[in-house]
């Protein structure tokens, strides 16, 4: 009798303590799990993308997520600070979403259906994995997972003014002071305003010169611009420019015209419209400062910010003004703060 009480006593006090060791199982489960469980909270399975890929005419239809790896490895070196990493992708997600929300609303029928366009080839606009893990080597996976890291944080984040998502463009590099929306296209955004991005003439290639013989210049003149007359002289055919504050030609006269920096930008093939002009020697040489249109972003200057100590808010708000960030509906507010810099 006494060995069967012995063991119902030792069964009573096994099932007494068999779901206080589970309980103490389940408090130190690993981090790992945790953290990946906290990661895919903030996934929202119905944000996706239609991209028209010109590369090859196919619509390609991915989550946003996806987007914005690829938008980010399209966009921004992934040696960039992690700061600025999130800076461009909460930059990319909003252009995204805005581009959307306008096909939605009134269709651009040659985008067949897509949200928006980009090339895969080109590396334009959007970079796939698979594509990424080619071009970079045994440097993939480092990079992929610091473009990962820093979408993770923001995604699902937007860039609004006044209620209403940004256009949030932006570019490689300014001369030094970043242009308005009104002096390069001509339409004032209120956000898009002129701002010093002084680590803008750190960067690689910052200044660069192309050069044009005489030939070669009347030719891409004549070419670029109908009814142009120039004289026999070549040291007439460029006049005095008009320079905008942050530095870009607004307009030049050229030949028997005068001609937007914008236009004479894109007849000659120019990083920029922060250009001068010299002739020496029958040969044009054209100085040009900074990469881009200039409006908005700048990529160089967010990573410069960035290692200056700079988050990733305090370069949203430094480039579009008086902006507000928040958070897309289907996400959750809790992974980042977006009330503070």
């Amino acid at each position: 009798m006494k060995k069967y009480i012995g063991a119902a006593v030792l069964l009573f006090f096994f099932l007494l303590f068999v779901p206080i060791l589970a309980c103490l199982g389940e408090g130190f489960a690993p981090k790992s799990n945790q953290s990946d469980s906290s990661k895919t909270q903030n996934i929202n399975a119905d944000d996706t993308f239609d991209l028209l890929d010109e590369s090859t005419g196919e619509i390609i239809t991915v989550s946003a997520r996806d987007y914005l790896l690829g938008a980010v490895a399209s966009e921004m070196p992934p040696s960039f600070h992690s700061e600025a990493l999130k800076a461009q992708a909460a930059a990319s997600y909003t252009y995204a979403y805005r581009r959307r929300a306008q096909q939605e609303a009134t269709p651009d029928e040659s985008l067949k259906g897509a949200d928006f366009s980009v090339n895969t080839a080109e590396k334009e606009g959007y970079f796939p994995q698979d594509q990424a893990k080619e071009q970079w080597g045994n440097q993939f996976d480092a990079s992929w997972a610091r473009i990962e890291d820093a979408v993770d944080e923001v995604l699902g984040k937007l860039i609004v003014y006044q209620g209403e998502p940004v256009l949030a463009v932006y570019h490689a590099m300014s001369g030094g002071t970043t242009e308005t929306a009104q002096v390069y296209w001509g339409n004032d955004v209120p956000y898009l305003q002129s701002t010093d991005s002084p680590g803008d003439a750190l960067a690689p290639q910052y200044e660069t010169a192309s050069t044009f013989t005489t030939d070669e210049m009347k030719q891409k003149l004549i070419s670029s611009f109908s009814d142009l007359t120039l004289g026999e002289d070549p040291s007439t055919w460029f006049g005095q420019p008009e320079l905008s504050a942050a530095g870009t030609v607004t307009s030049i006269p050229v030949g028997d015209q005068t001609v937007s920096g914008r236009d004479l930008r894109t007849a000659l093939g120019l990083r920029s419209a922060n250009f001068s002009l010299s002739l020496a020697d029958n040969v044009f040489t054209v100085t040009v400062h900074g990469y881009g249109h200039g409006v908005g972003l700048s990529q160089y200057g967010a990573d410069y910010m960035a290692r200056q100590g700079s988050k990733w808010q305090d370069i949203i708000r430094h480039y579009y003004q008086n902006v507000e960030i928040t958070t897309a509906p289907g996400y959750s507010d809790t992974l980042s703060d977006t009330t503070s810099g």
